[in-house]
């Protein structure tokens, strides 16, 4: 198998997006009874469908939350979900959401992965997002995505971010609406039947931003990032939150002000700025942020 060949998972969301209170449901479930076996007794325990009961199984996988243990025999629930689960167990503050994002963006293998790290149009129509999935699927997946496959993934993942402009990013309407819409990285312009992709996000929580720079720091083996890394680097910062190089310049100059005695500075090397992070698991930003919303609301 060539090595750039990559082994992509299509569908297992059942075309639904991840909605308001899937998680908190799928969370308990698991913890309290060891596993989560999508069929329709747990459907029932639930209150969901079949296929939505399938659909979170996904969606509790591709945000990190449950994950096959040791020899794929069993499968827990993570850190992150007990996390989660002690801090925020209705998911209902958006930084929690911003941290299932970092996890799903970096999902290797999947539609989410590709967007946000390799699909590079700024504004597109539906069509052309699909069109590009499959051609990169056809160069770097072990097996590519069919026509009708790519188009599952694409509108599913259109659905769960893109949200439109000038209006209440939560239609209490819309029984599907989805969490992700909050986070503001995908426009939704009905009208011309286009979508546009942020450059200016919005309230990224500087724990997250770390979380991410710092991940990408130990798998590159930088000690030190310097702007345009931070905003260039496939699994970064900028692609995955979708920031441009002047937001990743405010969130590295934020970061470095208030983190500092967390060993997060910033200095110039060959006349560039550039950013240090200490290297922590993704929990250890979560919980910093727990801690920071709890003295906040004490």
């Amino acid at each position: 198998m060539n090595q750039q060949q990559t082994r992509f998972q299509y569908g297992g969301h059942a075309t639904f997006p991840v909605r308001y209170g899937w998680l908190s449901k799928g969370i308990d479930h698991l913890i309290t009874t060891g596993g989560f076996t999508p069929n329709t007794d747990t459907a029932d325990i639930l209150g969901l469908g079949s296929k939505m009961v399938e659909s979170l199984a996904f969606w509790l996988t591709a945000t990190g939350l449950y994950v096959a243990d040791g020899d794929n025999s069993h499968k827990a629930a993570t850190e992150v979900a007990h996390v989660v689960r002690r801090h925020d167990p209705y998911l209902e503050l958006p930084a929690t959401w911003w941290f299932l994002h970092l996890s799903l963006a970096r999902r290797e293998g999947s539609v989410w992965s590709w967007f946000f790290n390799d699909f590079s149009d700024r504004i597109f129509d539906r069509q052309t997002c699909v069109d590009a999935f499959v051609q990169y699927t056809r160069s770097k997946a072990h097996r590519p995505a069919s026509e009708q496959t790519a188009s599952k993934d694409v509108a599913c993942l259109l659905s769960a971010y893109g949200v439109r402009p000038g209006v209440d990013v939560v239609d209490p309407d819309d029984v599907g609406a989805c969490p992700l819409r909050e986070l503001g990285l995908i426009i939704r312009h009905d009208v011309v039947n286009r979508f546009e992709r942020t450059r200016s996000p919005i309230a990224i929580p500087q724990e997250v931003f770390l979380a991410a720079a710092s991940t990408i720091s130990a798998e590159t083996g930088k000690d030190a990032l310097s702007l345009r890394e931070i905003a260039g680097l496939r699994r970064g910062p900028g692609r995955i939150l979708c920031a441009g190089l002047d937001s990743i310049s405010s969130l590295v100059a934020r970061a470095a002000r208030d983190r500092k005695k967390y060993g997060v500075h910033t200095e110039t090397l060959a006349g560039e700025l550039h950013l240090r992070v200490p290297r922590r698991p993704l929990v250890d930003w979560m919980t910093d942020l727990y801690a920071r919303v709890d003295a906040s609301s004490s």
